[in-house]
């Protein structure tokens, strides 16, 4: 089995185009717009022979915390499952709807249910992908930093944070 990798966007095709990403910012901020705190959806997504991926990420306005959400279906499971014939933009619009409710969840009821940290498998509909997100808070990560910088690590090897996990 391949090691689960989101890959740079850079790196893959457009699962839409930007007018239609566009559409789906502005149907998820509106629809949610009465449970956002000073907060925006963003939508990003891409596909190659290998994946289909998602990150749905909310944001604050400030760009201070973020919580992307990212979503993977691994393309070489497609034969055992049937769905050759399926498109990545009908899996990746199947992905966001499965998130979607997610989100309806996350935000209707105290902001306290969260998605694992590591790739945790889902089905919707018969098709498997993955699943993984983390709240950042850049501000107090950029304070750290500057904390370390400052005044050293002491006696520990102390290692960046990437959204790579």
């Amino acid at each position: 089995m391949l090691k689960l990798s989101f890959k740079s966007l850079d790196d893959l095709t457009p699962v839409w185009v930007e007018a239609e990403v566009l559409k789906i910012n502005s149907l998820l901020n509106t629809k949610y717009r009465s449970m956002l705190l000073n907060e925006r959806f963003v939508v990003e997504s891409g596909y190659d022979a290998q994946q289909i991926q998602l990150k749905v990420t909310l944001e604050r306005i400030d760009g201070t915390v973020y919580y992307p959400i990212e979503l993977l279906h691994i393309r070489e499971d497609e034969g055992a499952h049937n769905q050759t014939n399926v498109t990545a933009d009908e899996l990746a619009s199947l992905m966001l709807d499965y998130i979607d409710v997610y989100w309806q969840e996350y935000l209707s009821d105290g902001r306290d249910v969260f998605v694992p940290l590591a790739w945790d498998k889902h089905t919707c509909e018969g098709v498997e992908f993955y699943i993984r997100g983390f709240v950042r808070n850049r501000s107090l990560e950029q304070q750290a930093d500057e904390l370390f910088r400052k005044h050293g690590n002491g006696e520990h090897d102390i290692e960046p944070i990437s959204d790579e996990l």
